[in-house]
C-alpha cells in the first residue's frame, strides 16, 4: 500500500472530534515552535480551505499523520528525511561475531566474521549458508576492493608462531602473509598496497593510528589516539577523528600527505567515520550532551574534492546501541545491533550450611555492570561506573547516591576488576586510572570528597595490566591485590607492597596467581591458582599468611569440565561461593567438604551468564552479577537526504 492510499484510508477512518478556532492559539501558547505564528496563516488555509470554521477532519488526518509518520522518526524538528530508508535484517547471520570487526562483502552477498572459537565464517547472505575459511584467527575482518580475499589477524602455524596479518581467499581458503607485527586492523586500501591500524593501548593513552606500505614496510603515524582511520574509495585520501583542546575534529588527509583538511565546528563527540561507496560523504557517530543523558546518532557530512563541504547534518537517530561496520560497494551500510540484559542478583543463603533458602531475586535490572561490593552494615551496595560509583538498597535495589570521580577513569581489561568497602565504613578501594595515566588501587571517601592513589601499578604486556581485586583486611589496615601472577599486600598508612606468594623459579606460561579475598581472621589471605596443561584446568583456592610464610590449601576443583573463576569467602570463612562456567552458583566448605550447587540461571537465556558474587557481611545473603549478550545483524540504504 502506497503512501497516499494510506493517508486517504486514515481520513475516511479518523474520528470527528470538535475543534475550536482557537485551537492555533493553543499551539502557539503549548508548543515552542517560533515558527508557529509566521505560519499561522498557512496553517489556517491547510487546516480551514473554505475560509470557515477549522475541519475536524483536517485536524484528526493531521494527528495521525503526526502519529505515523513523525513520530516513528523520534527526532525531533531536524529535517525530514527525503528518501525511505531501506533496513533489512541479516536473518542469515546465526552466529555471534565477538571481535569488532564483521564485514560486508564489496557486492553485499556475503558477510563474514570471526567466531568464539576462532574460525574465520563467511555466510551467503541469500541462502544462509556458512563457510568455514580456517582457524586460529582472530580479530577484525576486511574485505578486499574485488571481494576475493579478507585480511585478518593469524597465530598459525605457518608462521611460526607469530602474529601476523594474512590475506585469505575467498575460493581457496589459502592465505598469504601480508606483514608481520601487525598493529590493529581497520582498513585496507582498495589498490591492497595500504593497510590503516592502531598500535598501542587506548585506555592507556599510547594509541597511534598508523598508516603502513605493505611493500616498502614504511609506516607513517596519522595521529594520537584510537582515530578510527579509514581510506576513500579510490584509495587516495584517508579520514580519522582526532581530539585537540577538548575538541573532536574529523580529518581528511591526502595519502601522499599534500593536502590535510579538518571540520572543527561538531559540537559533540565523533567516532566511526566512514567514506560512502561514490566518496561523495563521510558518515560519522557523533555524541551529544541532552538534557540528563547522552544522545548518539549517525551524522553526514558532505566531501568535495579535498575539502569538507557545508554542515553535518543528522541521518539516523539514536545509534547508542549500534555498532558500525562498512559500508559496501553496493549501498549497504552494515551494522549490529547489541543488547545487554540482566543485572544483579541476590540469593538468600544459610551462613551455617551455605544452603540457599530460596530462590534467586532481581535486586537491579540493567545491563552492563560493573564491579561490586557491600557497605559494612549490609544495607548498601556501591557500584563501579565508568565516572564514578553508585549506590544502591540493597533490599530495594534503589539507586541512592552517586558520586562522580573525574580525574579517574577505569576499565576491566587494562586496569583490573575490584572495589572493596573498609570494614570501617570510611573509605573504598577500587582499580583505576587517573588523568596522568598512572594506573593502581585508589582509594576514595564514601562521600568522594577525597581520592589518591594508593599503590602505582605499572602495565603488563601491551600496556595491560593483570587483575587487581582489592581487598580489605578486618581492621581496614591493610589492603591485599593480586598483581602479575602474585598477590600483594600494601598498608593503607603507606601503601608500600610486599609480596606474599612465592613464584616459582621457572613458572609456566599457563600458571596464573590471583582474585584475593581476604580472610574473616586477617591473619591470611585466600586466592585462586591453577594451571592450564593439556587441555585440562587444574585450581585451586590457597590461603597465605600476610608474611608470606605459610600456605594452606583451602578447597581444590577437583571436576575437569569446572572452574572457579571468582569467589567469594563467607564471613565466618567456612563456605567459598564461586561460578563455575556461566550458568550455575556453587558453594563449597573450605574444611575439605564436597561444592554443591546452590542457583542456577538456566531459564534465563542461552547467551546469559552469572559471575562475581559476593557474599553479604551479616552472610544471609549472595549477590552476583548476570550478562545476556543478544546481537542482530542490519544493512541499511537511502538514509542520505536527497540532493
Amino acid at each position: 500500500m502506497n503512501m497516499q492510499k494510506k493517508i486517504k484510508q486514515c481520513l475516511k477512518a479518523a474520528p470527528k472530534p470538535p475543534a475550536p478556532d482557537g485551537l492555533l492559539d493553543k499551539l502557539q501558547k503549548d508548543i515552542a515552535f517560533r515558527e508557529v505564528k509566521a505560519k499561522q496563516s498557512v496553517l489556517r488555509r491547510w487546516f480551514s480551505p473554505s475560509g470557515g470554521s477549522i475541519s475536524p477532519r483536517r485536524v484528526a488526518a493531521a494527528a495521525v499523520i503526526a502519529i505515523a509518520v513523525l513520530l516513528p522518526l523520534s527526532y525531533g524538528a531536524t529535517k525530514l528525511i527525503k528518501r525511505f530508508i531501506t533496513i533489512s535484517q541479516l536473518s542469515s547471520v546465526k552466529v555471534d561475531f565477538p571481535y569488532e570487526g564483521a564485514s560486508l562483502s564489496p557486492d553485499g552477498k556475503h558477510f563474514a566474521g570471526i567466531t568464539w572459537d576462532d574460525e574465520l565464517v563467511v555466510i551467503d547472505n541469500s541462502t544462509g549458508e556458512q563457510r568455514s575459511l580456517g582457524g586460529d584467527y582472530f580479530g577484525p575482518v576486511v574485505w578486499s576492493a574485488d571481494g576475493s580475499e579478507i585480511a585478518v589477524w593469524s597465530y598459525s602455524s605457518n608462521s611460526n608462531g607469530k602474529k601476523v596479518l594474512a590475506a585469505v581467499s575467498l575460493k581457496t581458503k589459502q592465505k598469504r602473509i601480508l606483514m608481520e607485527n601487525p598493529p590493529w586492523l581497520e582498513d585496507w586500501s582498495s589498490d591492497g598496497k595500504l593497510v590503516l591500524g592502531v598500535r598501542g593501548n587506548r585506555v592507556l593513552g599510547t594509541a597511534k593510528a598508523v598508516m603502513i606500505d605493505i611493500e616498502s614496510k614504511k609506516e607513517t603515524v596519522l595521529s594520537e589516539g584510537w582515530a578510527f582511520p579509514r581510506f576513500s574509495p579510490n584509495a587516495d585520501k584517508v579520514s580519522y577523528f582526532t581530539k585537540e583542546a577538548n575538541q573532536s575534529i574529523l580529518n581528511m588527509r591526502k595519502i601522499d600527505g599534500t593536502s590535510h583538511v579538518k571540520y572543527t565546528n561538531f559540537p559533540g563527540e565523533i567516532s566511526q567515520p566512514l567514506w560512502s561507496p561514490d566518496g561523495s560523504h563521510i558518515v560519522f557517530t557523533g555524541t551529544q550532551k541532552g538534557i540528563n543523558r547522552y544522545y548518539k546518532d549517525l551524522w553526514g557530512l558532505r566531501v568535495q574534492g579535498n575539502r569538507f563541504v557545508g554542515k553535518p547534518f543528522p541521518v539516523v537517530p539514536d545509534v547508542d546501541q549500534v555498532e558500525f561496520y562498512n559500508w559496501s560497494q553496493n549501498g549497504q551500510l552494515s551494522y549490529r545491533t547489541g543488547f545487554r540484559l540482566g543485572g544483579m542478583f541476590t540469593l538468600p543463603v544459610d551462613l551455617q550450611t551455605g544452603k540457599a533458602t530460596g530462590a534467586p531475586r532481581q535486586l537491579v535490572r540493567r545491563g552492563s555492570l560493573g564491579s561490586h561490593c557491600w557497605s559494612p552494615d549490609g544495607k548498601r551496595i556501591a557500584v563501579r561506573e565508568t565516572d564514578g560509583l553508585s549506590f544502591i538498597s540493597a533490599s530495594s535495589g534503589e539507586k541512592i547516591q552517586n558520586i562522580l570521580l573525574p580525574d579517574i577513569g577505569g576499565n576491566s581489561k587494562y586496569t583490573g576488576r575490584g572495589i572493596s568497602w573498609s570494614p570501617d565504613g570510611r573509605w573504598i578501594a577500587f582499580s583505576g586510572w587517573d588523568r596522568e595515566k598512572r594506573a593502581g588501587i585508589f582509594l576514595t571517601t564514601v562521600e568522594g570528597s577525597d581520592v589518591r592513589l594508593l599503590v602505582p601499578l605499572e602495565g603488563g604486556a601491551g600496556g595491560a595490566v593483570t587483575n587487581f581485586d582489592p581487598t580489605w583486611s578486618p581492621d581496614s589496615k591493610t589492603i591485599a591485590y593480586g598483581y602479575k601472577n602474585n598477590v600483594y599486600v600494601a598498608k593503607v598508612e603507606d601503601g608500600r607492597p610486599q609480596k606474599i606468594t612465592a613464584s616459582p623459579e621457572k613458572k609456566e606460561s599457563n600458571e596464573y596467581v590471583g582474585r584475593p579475598v581476604f580472610a574473616p581472621d586477617g591473619r591470611s589471605v585466600a586466592y585462586l591458582t591453577g594451571q592450564r596443561k593439556l587441555g585440562k584446568q587444574m585450581e585451586r583456592i590457597l590461603t597465605t599468611t600476610i608474611d608470606g610464610k605459610e600456605t594452606t590449601e583451602i578447597f581444590q576443583l577437583k571436576t575437569e569440565n569446572m572452574t572457579i573463576n571468582i569467589f567469594d569467602l563467607s564471613p565466618d570463612g567456612r563456605h567459598i561461593v564461586f561460578t563455575p562456567g556461566n550458568k550455575e552458583i556453587w558453594c563449597a566448605p573450605t574444611d575439605g567438604g564436597e561444592p554443591f550447587k546452590i542457583g542456577d540461571i538456566s531459564n534465563v537465556g542461552s547467551n546469559a551468564w552469572a559471575w562475581m558474587p559476593k557474599w553479604s557481611p551479616m552472610g544471609d545473603a549472595i549477590t552476583f552479577i548476570v550478562t545476556c549478550e543478544e546481537y542482530q545483524y542490519w544493512v541499511m540504504e537511502n538514509f542520505l537526504p536527497a540532493e
